[in-house]
């Protein structure tokens, strides 16, 4: 029996199939990306970008095999997506920086589906709730931490990017300040300079 449970869950943890890219956008073009997917699988995902210019945002969209829209998500910088496939096929997702005509994006992508399993063929009818109901938890559990660690590791990357670029910010305006504190003084020693070598009406300078 434990040899069973064991079988079938981890046939169903095989089951999930996940995976995680980071790509590049350029300026003013789409990138698109395919997934076979089985009716009635769920398709959970999340996106980041992580640099690229002083606006991190996107345009995306999902299409299912039909190529209806059944997401999208207008100048966005971070978002997650929760969908259950309604037909067998090619799901197409797409990544849009047409908004943007200088700054290249880095997008971070995971996206995790998991097809249904027969449980019938893994257990006996007596011991089918019991085995339904442990593999189901244990699946989504490690499901879900597989995903959110992937999301995680996104987000951890582009705030290490915005604050890495904060800190580029203030050193430099921090130089620029310190040039124009320097100016100014120059300036100012150079006019008192003037006007103490400036006769006094009336006074003969002594040789």
């Amino acid at each position: 029996m434990h040899a069973c449970l064991f079988l079938a869950a981890l046939l169903l943890c095989l089951a999930s199939e996940s995976s995680a890219i980071s790509f590049d956008l350029p300026p003013g073009k789409e990138e698109c990306f395919f997934e076979d997917v089985h009716q009635g699988t769920n398709i959970n995902g999340a996106y980041v970008v992580t640099r690229g210019g002083s606006h991190l945002d996107i345009d995306v969209s999902i299409f299912n095999p039909d190529s209806t829209q059944v997401y999208n998500a207008k100048r966005e910088g971070e978002d997650k997506f929760m969908l259950k496939a309604d037909k067998d096929g090619m799901y197409k997702f797409c990544f849009s920086n047409s908004m943007s005509m200088v700054s290249h994006k880095t997008v971070k992508l995971v996206i995790t589906t998991g097809d249904p399993i027969d449980f019938s063929k893994l257990a006996k009818k007596e011991s089918m709730d019991v085995v339904e109901r442990w593999i189901v938890s244990i699946s989504k559990t490690v499901r879900m931490i597989d995903f959110h660690q992937q999301e995680y590791r996104n987000l951890h990357e582009r705030h290490l990017f915005a604050v890495a670029s904060t800190n580029r910010r203030v050193k430099w305006w921090s130089f620029l300040e310190c040039v124009a504190v320097m100016v100014v003084s120059g300036i100012q020693v150079m006019f008192i300079k003037r006007m103490f070598n400036k006769s006094a009406p009336g006074i003969k300078r002594m040789v």
